[in-house]
């Protein structure tokens, strides 16, 4: 391999790890912006996620979301400044578990797309990731039923994870219309 291959091949790889250290650093602040309820608490975590996938791309999000995850092992980074391994398997440990999924698949779906509707689609189809992942895993947790779980992990969320889907999805087609722009 030629060094301008291994250079370039390099610059890459330390572009790709300062998105996942970044999006990590982004996701752990939007856990600290919190009303707590429970037994999951609104925060901004998920418009994180999501714009983790939609800005750094789906495997890059996806790693920023792991990255967040193993740090808020030992790190105080999950809403309302919690750490330890016991929140991964507590009641909200399904949400927390879901945000590489949900990272990778919108950056997966985001692609596919250039009009902020359907952006705002697939950004809104990623997060419900999250919640069908976060919302078994309650069920499961605090032994609910489905309305239990449906009325305590998803429905209190969905007005505004629609908002935060807006969001990503705006600034999303906004970014991309600067970029074509600046070509």
């Amino acid at each position: 391999m030629h060094l301008t291959a291994l250079l370039t091949e390099s610059r890459r790889w330390t572009a790709e790890g300062l998105l996942v250290i970044g999006f990590a650093a982004l996701t752990a602040l939007s856990a600290q912006i919190e009303i707590p309820l429970y037994p999951v608490p609104i925060t901004m975590q998920t418009a994180a996620v999501l714009a983790a996938g939609v800005f750094a791309g789906a495997r890059a999000g996806a790693l920023s979301q792991l990255t967040y995850l193993v740090g808020g092992v030992w790190l105080p980074i999950y809403a309302g400044g919690a750490s330890g391994l016991h929140h991964l398997f507590g009641p909200t440990g399904g949400y927390l578990l879901s945000f590489p999924i949900a990272a990778a698949v919108a950056g997966w779906l985001s692609v596919y797309v250039r009009s902020v509707g359907a952006k705002f689609v697939m950004v809104f189809l990623a997060s419900l990731v999250t919640f069908a992942i976060g919302a078994v895993w309650l069920k499961a947790a605090l032994k609910l039923s489905w309305e239990q779980a449906l009325m305590q992990g998803v429905y209190p969320f969905l007005v505004g994870d629609a908002l935060k889907c807006a969001i990503v999805a705006t600034a999303s087609w906004g970014w991309e219309r600067w970029q074509s722009q600046q070509a």
